[in-house]
């Protein structure tokens, strides 16, 4: 039982060390000011600095406090309210449509003409292949600042957020270990009789419960004997009901609960009944890659280094992977490489289902955060497991253990 008041809390310590990296990163790209959106984007990246979420933009100066921008007055009004003693990281908070304010506040700071870095423009993170900063935002910012010259620096920024501090190790370990007991929950609750929308709801109960919530697409449940898509329920934007488990089903769900900004992720499945032998194989060759990974991971290595590692064993098998074997939480910038071997199993029927290289490399160091999800697939059938794992400074440090292997539960 997770004890929500004895959560970690991030110390104003915390914020002047998150202030401090941003500004020797800024110095390093020489740039004057950093545009740092949050928005509608998975990765919320303006809670790095402010330790709040209000789907607006951090503009954060060189040499002195930052300005917080949101686009609606009601999402920050909370402040005066009679019973927060919350202490708020930044103070100067203004509200309006956000590409006037950022505007606004360039002037303000005399940086009209100025280098400009700015995060989400060509950033590479899963479901945001193409950024996520709105056309008519960013349009109005160049019309606004055309003398400005701006750096995009979204793959550097996030690399430097991915080298977590101890209190954010803190907040990790405590997110995963809200992820075992959904993991846990998920190996109670799954039976043939119950339909996959139940299931969903015991998870997101329980991770509520904790204090957490789910990054966006919060829970991946699938269900079945020879599914091969992935996504969150297809019932939640269609009139598609939620299916009923069957005995003999593989019972598949994606976990991303996060707390205070850092997100782990846990990948449960559980086989309604005994594991069958082609199961068997599937999920030993999965944590052969699971266990090569933690054999591989350590600082210097690098991201592409790792993929390719954790993918040799079910590739060499003959078999193949749809999602990726890794990448990275907190945030999800470095993406390992989907449908390796996918060709050979399911070109004739979808020709057009190609492998697709890893989203971008990167270095690893001491403190960064990966999501072990080492999966294997043979025709249609598909085994997928792992946790969530800190590179350690000699040797990692595993955050779950539940689901780092097929589960079954007797009929």
């Amino acid at each position: 039982m997770i004890d929500v008041g004895d959560a970690p809390r991030l110390s104003l310590g915390e914020r002047d060390r998150r202030w401090a990296k941003t500004r020797a990163l800024m110095a390093e790209h020489n740039v004057d000011v950093l545009l740092l959106p949050g928005l509608r984007g998975r990765e919320s990246y303006e809670s790095y600095l402010s330790n709040e979420s209000i789907q607006g933009i951090v503009v954060m100066p060189i040499d002195r406090d930052p300005i917080y921008l949101t686009w609606s007055a009601f999402r920050i009004v909370g402040r005066t309210d009679p019973i927060n003693s919350r202490k708020y990281w930044i103070d100067d908070i203004r509200s309006g449509l956000l590409g006037p304010l950022v505007v606004d506040a360039l002037r303000e700071l005399g940086a009209t003409s100025s280098r400009i870095g700015v995060v989400g423009i060509n950033s590479k993170n899963p479901m945001e292949l193409e950024g996520f900063v709105p056309y008519a935002t960013w349009q109005h910012v160049l019309e606004g600042a055309p003398e400005a010259e701006f750096v995009e620096m979204s793959s550097p920024f996030g690399l430097m957020m991915l080298a977590k501090g101890e209190e954010e190790l803190a907040v990790a370990r405590h997110t995963a270990a809200v992820g075992e007991l959904l993991a846990q929950k998920i190996l109670d609750v799954a039976r043939p009789g119950i339909r996959d929308s139940d299931l969903f709801a015991a998870i997101v109960e329980e991770s509520y419960r904790a204090g957490l919530t789910l990054t966006p697409p919060s829970v991946i449940i699938k269900t079945g004997k020879d599914t091969i898509s992935w996504g969150p329920p297809e019932w939640g934007y269609s009139d598609d009901p939620p299916r009923v488990i069957e005995a003999g089903d593989l019972v598949t769900c994606e976990l991303m609960p996060t707390y205070a900004g850092i997100e782990t992720q846990q990948q449960v499945q559980v086989v309604m009944g005994p594991i069958t032998p082609q199961q068997r194989k599937l999920a030993d060759l999965a944590r052969a890659a699971y266990d090569i990974g933690l054999e591989t991971i350590k600082p210097g290595v690098t991201f592409l280094e790792l993929n390719d590692a954790m993918a040799k064993p079910v590739l060499d098998a003959g078999c193949w992977h749809l999602s990726p074997m890794i990448h990275s939480v907190a945030p999800a910038l470095l993406l390992g490489s989907l449908h390796g071997g996918a060709q050979a199993h399911l070109g004739e029927e979808f020709p057009w289902f190609k492998q697709l290289p890893p989203s971008q490399d990167g270095v690893l160091a001491e403190g960064m955060l990966f999501s072990f999800e080492p999966n294997a697939c043979i025709g249609r059938e598909r085994v997928n497991i792992g946790g969530t794992v800190v590179v350690g400074a000699s040797s990692p440090e595993e955050l779950n253990s539940l689901p780092c292997n097929l589960l079954s539960i007797e009929l």
